[in-house]
């Protein structure tokens, strides 16, 4: 037969149960916030080079900004990831999809991605755009940081010139919602320079 200690503690593990239990259906599921092509400010003027096909062909992302919760940097050294809040979609394919709907609204003509481009072309090669995204991310004041390297290349020519661009947006408060937008923001400021380099080749 239990004795009285016994069934004291195994009253007290369910009473414990229960109560983690209807704290954990209290909890709001997270947030999911989405990353979004932005309006242009003023379309880049178009010269010879925004004649050929227009590829987002290679965007490297750092690992740490490949999980899907919104990540904080907090210090130097220290980064926090806000599980109240995620990412609708793997940063890996927003990002090249929205750069591609930005550019594509700078140039005024269509900007594909490399899995959904057209076949080659020997007589009319196409430009490629290469990115290397060194962070992206938000601090504790809601400020929004994106660093890139990047270079137009093209098609069946080996010569790489990279560029290298900073780029802000601030949030007007933490929430996802709004952070989430810094970051469409800061991507279009890159949209716009990676535009005006490409205007620039003959």
């Amino acid at each position: 037969m239990p004795s009285p200690h016994s069934f004291a503690a195994s009253a007290a593990a369910l009473v414990a149960a229960l109560l983690l239990s209807a704290c954990a259906s209290d909890v709001p599921p997270p947030r999911s916030v989405a990353l979004q092509a932005m309006p242009p400010a003023a379309p880049v003027a178009s010269n010879s080079a925004s004649k050929a096909s227009i590829v987002v062909d290679r965007v490297i992302l750092p690992d740490l900004i490949k999980r899907n919760p919104l990540l904080e940097r907090i210090a130097a050294g220290e980064v926090h990831y806000r599980d109240a809040a995620r990412w609708a979609e793997p940063l890996s394919e927003a990002v090249p999809r929205v750069l591609a709907d930005d550019l594509s609204a700078l140039l005024g003509r269509s900007v594909t991605l490399s899995k959904l481009r057209p076949q080659p072309s020997q007589s009319d090669p196409a430009w490629l755009l290469w990115l290397d995204v060194r962070s992206l991310e938000a601090d504790s004041q809601g400020r929004v940081t994106l660093e890139a390297h990047w270079s137009w290349l093209r098609e069946g020519k080996p010569e790489v010139r990279w560029q290298q661009g900073r780029f802000e947006a601030s949030a007007s408060s933490r929430d996802p919602e709004r952070i989430a937008y810094a970051h469409s923001q800061v991507l279009q400021q890159l949209a716009q320079a990676v535009a005006a380099e490409l205007a620039r080749h003959p």
